[in-house]
């Protein structure tokens, strides 16, 4: 286990390290100086059982602290250290009174005072949050749950847990306990990308998330972020949907709402650009990358004149299944068939990028209504010099709209491997001037570089 202690008297590190060492051998003690570095230890280093704050910290009010801390961490033992003095007019007695795991320890420091406290507040830990939450799992049992999901909600009726091994679980989230999203960002900044439920309750979740962003997508006067914040999600449950269960009435409709929203936002704007520099683009995960994809798809029609409700449907369509097949978020990185960083990945999982255009455009035939989906999805890593996969196909065995999709996509999945600075979207337009202005590509390659540069 490890205990944090914040306190800017280094003396002060040297005397709790004692007392640790001497009675708490097991216990890892870290030390830092201020709320700042505490919260990255926490983010970053954790799980902590034990937080202890030095009540005569000088640059920060050690209740409001322990209270940030507990927004970050959720629930956990806070112990406020320090003379009494410090103690009555430093620490705020409903924080204290709040949270009977809370506790106060006066220096001088009593020894056995010190064990009651200090063994009181493990204990709490060792049945609340770390071993009795271990737990040995047949792997069958679970499947994994991008981290994103979690933010739609702060309580969930499942256990959700986090795997250690490939047969232990720690339960890190209990079924209808209140959570904090600062928490489910410690797991995010660690890049953990999953964390773990049991068939049934990732199910209900998926179903649950369904319901969540329909309504949410479904609001009239609805900001833009509240659209983008929305879609990303919903594409996010596509996708994992897709990949655990197959295609329902309910994704069908999932995916008929995104594209009627993103139809509805551009036409909110005069210019299709105004609208896309708004959309969030930080992880450039594959659900992203749908959402982005579908409004460069959009802004081309846009700026082509194409107003045919098929176009967009069936453009919109492959923005979503794209890479619904791909279990491994890190495929991001590989730019194509030939991209040597593919070779850093299983071999499963090279089989599983080389063949995820077919898969994809399977999919797409469930589907009713998107005519040719299937055919745009299934050629969306074609280059118009024959020289792409999984067919090889040249620029003259194309349609105008399997051009427009391959651009979106190629621009944007480039722009996630980039630095996603101006600069990069202005290289990446002009290599795509280079490599794709042939055939049907001409038009739609002059509509994305006005959607881009505009």
């Amino acid at each position: 286990m490890k205990a944090l202690y914040i306190c800017d008297n280094k003396d002060e590190w040297l005397t709790l390290n004692g007392l640790f060492a001497g009675n708490f051998p097991k216990v890892e003690l870290i030390c830092c100086l201020n709320g700042s570095d505490a919260l990255d230890h926490l983010a970053y280093e954790g799980p902590f059982a034990i937080v202890m704050i030095e009540a005569s910290i000088r640059e920060e009010n050690p209740s409001t602290l322990g209270q940030r801390i507990l927004e970050t961490v959720g629930e956990r033992p806070i112990i406020f250290m320090g003379s009494e003095v410090h103690i009555k007019d430093r620490v705020d007695n409903d924080l204290y009174n709040g949270h009977p795991i809370n506790a106060i320890i006066h220096t001088p420091y009593d020894i056995e005072v010190f064990k009651e406290v200090i063994t009181s507040t493990l204990e709490w830990a060792k049945k609340e949050e770390f071993e009795e939450s271990i737990e040995e799992i047949d792997r069958e049992e679970l499947l994994p749950m991008r981290v994103r999901n979690f933010y739609m909600f702060k309580v969930v009726p499942y256990d959700v847990y986090l795997e250690l091994t490939q047969t232990k679980f720690i339960k890190i989230i209990k079924r209808n306990q209140p959570y904090t999203h600062a928490k489910i960002q410690s797991y995010a900044k660690k890049n953990i990308k999953n964390l773990y439920l049991g068939k049934n309750d990732f199910i209900r979740m998926l179903e649950d998330g369904i319901e969540k962003v329909t309504e949410g997508l479904s609001q009239k006067n609805a900001s833009l972020k509240s659209i983008f914040g929305n879609q990303i999600r919903a594409a996010l449950i596509i996708q994992q949907y897709i990949r655990a269960i197959g295609v329902s009435d309910d994704i069908q409709a999932l995916c008929s709402l995104i594209i009627e929203t993103t139809d509805k936002t551009i036409r909110r704007y005069e210019s299709p650009t105004e609208v896309i520099s708004k959309i969030p683009f930080n992880t450039c995960d594959f659900a992203e990358q749908a959402i982005l994809t579908s409004y460069y798809c959009e802004a081309i029609l846009h700026n082509l004149g194409w107003k045919s409700d098929l176009s967009r449907k069936k453009l919109g369509l492959a923005s979503l299944l794209q890479d619904s097949t791909l279990s491994n978020e890190d495929l991001i990185k590989v730019s194509g068939a030939e991209d040597p960083n593919l070779q850093m990945f299983t071999r499963e999982e090279q089989d599983e990028y080389l063949s995820h255009p077919i898969q994809a455009a399977e999919i797409a035939k469930q589907f009713q209504g998107y005519s040719e989906a299937d055919f745009i999805i299934a050629q969306q890593h074609e280059k118009p010099n024959g020289t792409g996969f999984p067919f090889g196909v040249t620029a003259n065995k194309m349609t105008a709209h399997s051009c427009a999709f391959i651009l979106a996509s190629t621009y944007v999945s480039k722009l996630a491997i980039s630095g996603k600075k101006d600069d990069d979207k202005n290289r990446i337009i002009d290599q795509l001037k280079v490599d794709y202005n042939l055939g049907n590509f001409k038009e739609p390659l002059m509509a994305l570089v006005k959607a881009v540069k505009t």
